[in-house]
């Protein structure tokens, strides 16, 4: 079975996550917990060998969950 690579976007959009969830000294777990989904999922995403990623409604929430907006997890042009 064939597994597609996370997208230029997608690693952008788990990087862009990861350095917020560090800066505020969140762990995956807590972030998890936060929004809904398994520590397990969180950790899948933050791998570059994993092709989970966030789809538009974790973004939402994590947003929420962090305190910040959405768009500081997008890039500012198209990748």
């Amino acid at each position: 079975m064939f597994v597609k690579p996370k997208s230029a976007f997608d690693k952008y959009v788990s990087a862009a996550v990861r350095k917020e969830r560090m800066a505020q000294r969140v762990s995956q777990a807590t972030l998890a917990y936060g929004i809904g989904v398994s520590d397990g999922f969180i950790s899948q995403v933050e791998s570059p060998k994993s092709p989970s990623k966030y789809n538009l409604n974790h973004i939402n929430e994590i947003a929420k969950f962090l305190g910040c907006s959405p768009r500081d997890f997008l890039p500012e042009q198209p990748l």
